[in-house]
């Protein structure tokens, strides 16, 4: 496992250059091996350690979405968010059904309701207020959209970190977190700064080091 996250690490590291050089030869093959390095490893992971018919392959799904998502983001953007949509509902499904099991109910985590409406909320009213700063045009209401699903996501971990602390969930809900703060640092990459190569690379170790949390936690 050590050997694989110093080899994860250092891939992170090459992505930093490749991702902001502005050359797809580079760039594309050093995503999707770093992509499938979190995909494999969350394979064998899952292969040992659960049950292929039971929930947790909803987590494999997820991770599955992830990949794809990886993958299209980088010629597509539209397509490679549908991917990431429909992950991110896969994984707030996951992270719901793993703490209902943990004996928790609605009441113990109700708070990443309000917390999401308020959040998706300040990003609308920002978007219609200052429509020459968060320049969405046609992608004002698919972001909105995508931002709930990332939030209740990335909520939905926070809430496994404080109810679970010191679990293997609670790392993975610490990923979900850091996958969050990612795509709102993707948003602000893509509509309102574009092409500073330290907010692109803040984006990438968020998003990136959130999914090997995400994939050590099945370990």
């Amino acid at each position: 496992m050590v050997a694989f996250i110093i080899a994860y690490i250092l891939m992170l590291f090459a992505y930093y250059y490749t991702r902001t050089s502005g050359k797809m030869h580079l760039r594309a093959p050093n995503k999707v091996i770093l992509a499938t390095m979190y995909f494999v490893f969350a394979v064998v992971q899952f292969q040992t350690n659960y049950e292929l018919l039971s929930y947790h392959l909803l987590l494999m799904v997820a991770l599955f979405l992830a990949w794809m998502g990886d993958v299209f983001l980088m010629f597509d953007f539209n397509r490679g968010g549908d991917f990431f949509l429909c992950g991110n509902i896969c994984f707030f499904t996951y992270e719901l059904a793993a703490c209902i099991e943990q004996g928790h109910k609605l009441s113990d985590f109700w708070w990443i309701i309000p917390l999401t409406v308020i959040l998706v909320g300040l990003f609308a009213l920002f978007a219609h207020r200052y429509p020459d700063t968060l320049k969405l045009g046609k992608m004002k209401w698919p972001m909105t959209l995508y931002l709930t699903s990332i939030t209740l996501h990335g909520l939905m971990g926070l809430a496994l970190t404080i109810l679970l602390p010191g679990s293997k969930l609670a790392l993975m809900g610490l990923g979900s977190l850091l996958f969050m703060i990612s795509d709102y640092i993707l948003t602000v990459d893509r509509f309102v700064i574009l092409n500073n190569k330290w907010i692109v690379r803040s984006n990438s170790t968020f998003y990136f080091i959130g999914l090997l949390l995400i994939v050590l936690s099945m370990a």
